[in-house]
């Protein structure tokens, strides 16, 4: 008779940011089963799961600052994990293991999703929200806050469990989650022309690539552990560095289509106007959050043949950067405005990546998220069910000075302009690296997008500043959405002031 392994012991803390909204989404479906389609147990669970999450983050944040990892879920004896380490260094047994970015990145998707939970659960419901051929974009007839709750609070799960997961198994599973949830709420949300279809078809189309990819890993290492002691031995072979660079070729391209990047972005333009902002804010911060920390993983994985995959992270990047700015120019409305601004702040999140620099990538990626959260929470603010172009924001300074204000303030914070310092200081430690390495040929042109950047803001800068020539009305607004955009706002603000707040380690 064969000995049974011992269970793996689950160390709360460290798994807290995971276990939080994943038990979290099944309490408020029961709720919901309960009370049926009431907002308040819906917004208290939601509440109290994404916060106990984020306390829990912060624990980890402070107890790795110094460096260390808290890690949990430990198999020692699990062949699949079974590594042979470089001379002097250790391979880890355990398959979750948290580190300082870790716990930033699950800080993040945290809060991020703490903001799209008042958006959702305070969107308008009933017959004003129809519209011809379907629904408004944010509306929705068919669920409840409860359904909404459980599918943002799964989104968060997923992005918390990639962002500390060390096995291609719980990667490839917070990827997905990190996704498919959103796919039904752009669903539920926009009705028949919600783009969800195109969201869906990119879903599948990357996770098979994904898969391919990890199942080329797995040849080359003969482990599904991720991290540099799994490739290190596969690096020391021809034929297996050969296969393991084709395995994290379509492993990056997989993650692409998660972040919207040229070739892989035609998803975003079509979606992000669709949906509304509440889901369009979940995919411009919890879902890239999840592909920056798939992307993470890989560049640490990937440490023994990263040269070789330097030249497919910079032309990521630099496509990404130009072909987003430029086309953002053309935007008639925020949110597809925020959806080519996505593309081409996804590539500026790859840049630093490419020169091995993940804490330059991630503390752009603290001030992009923070950014996009201010400007989506005025959008929704000022237009609940999303329907409103450029034009609309004319002479918003005179009508809400407040909004516009924090309005203003993230779109210089997104192009990188005074007084948005931390937009600004954040595109320089992206840019330190390459130049560092001398990566010209990603630096130049990142330059040039950030100089078009310049014009794409500006524009809807301008528009807010200017007076109208005729007198309107201001914006009727709901008083949740209100004070959720001015506790980003002000979160923006003392990041202005203290920008080492989101760029940490970066500033170094």
């Amino acid at each position: 008779m064969m000995p049974t392994a011992a269970a793996p012991e689950v160390d709360v803390l460290v798994a807290g940011p995971v276990l939080a909204p994943a038990i979290g989404a099944v309490l408020v479906l029961a709720l919901d089963a309960l009370w049926p389609r009431r907002r308040m147990p819906a917004l208290v669970g939601g509440a109290v799961a994404l916060l106990a999450g984020l306390a829990a983050t912060v624990r980890l944040r402070l107890l790795t600052v110094d460096g260390g990892e808290q890690a949990t879920i430990c198999l020692p004896d699990d062949p699949a994990l079974a590594v042979t380490p470089a001379p002097g260094a250790t391979a880890s047994d355990c398959i979750v293991r948290v580190g300082e970015t870790g716990a930033l990145l699950q800080a993040l998707a945290a809060a991020a999703g703490l903001a799209v939970l008042v958006l959702l659960v305070s969107r308008p419901r009933g017959p004003e929200t129809r519209r011809e051929g379907g629904l408004a974009p944010g509306s929705s007839d068919g669920s409840g806050p409860g359904v909404d709750v459980a599918l943002l609070l799964a989104t968060v799960t997923g992005a918390a469990m990639v962002s500390a997961a060390h096995d291609l198994a719980s990667w490839l599973i917070g990827l997905e989650l990190a996704t498919v949830p959103v796919i039904a709420l752009a669903a539920l949300h926009g009705g028949r022309d919600s783009g969800a279809l195109q969201l869906m078809t990119t879903s599948v189309t990357s996770f098979a690539i994904a898969v391919v990819g990890a199942g080329l890993w797995v040849v080359a290492t003969g482990s599904i552990r991720l991290g540099g002691a799994a490739s290190w031995e596969a690096g020391q072979d021809e034929g297996s560095r050969a296969v393991l660079t084709v395995g994290l070729v379509l492993l990056v391209a997989g993650i692409a289509f998660k972040l919207s990047l040229v070739p892989f972005h035609a998803w975003a333009p079509a979606t992000y106007p669709r949906s509304g902002p509440a889901v369009t804010l979940l995919l411009a911060a919890v879902s890239t959050i999840a592909g920056v920390g798939a992307f993470i993983a890989l560049i640490d994985g990937a440490a023994g043949v990263l040269p070789r995959l330097t030249p497919v992270l910079g032309v990521l990047a630099v496509l990404s950067m130009l072909v987003g700015a430029v086309l953002a120019l053309r935007a008639p409305d925020p949110l597809r405005l925020v959806a080519w601004s996505a593309v081409t702040q996804g590539g500026w999140v790859m840049a630093p990546l490419a020169a091995g620099d993940t804490d330059a990538a991630i503390g752009y990626l603290a001030v992009y998220v923070v950014a996009v959260a201010a400007v989506l929470t005025v959008v929704a603010t000022l237009s609940p069910e999303g329907s409103r172009t450029l034009e609309d924001d004319r002479g918003l300074l005179r009508r809400k000075p407040v909004h516009a204000a924090v309005l203003t303030l993230g779109l210089l914070t997104l192009a990188g302009l005074p007084p948005g310092v931390a937009g600004l200081l954040a595109k320089i430690l992206a840019l330190r690296p390459l130049a560092a390495e001398g990566q010209w040929w990603i630096a130049l042109p990142a330059v040039a997008a950030a100089a078009i950047g310049f014009a794409v803001y500006l524009r809807w800068v301008a528009l807010v500043l200017l007076p109208t020539d005729e007198a309107r009305e201001p914006e009727e607004t709901s008083r949740a959405r209100t004070l959720v955009m001015l506790a980003v706002g002000l979160l923006l603000l003392v990041a202005t002031i203290l920008p080492v707040i989101l760029l940490g380690a970066g500033t170094n």
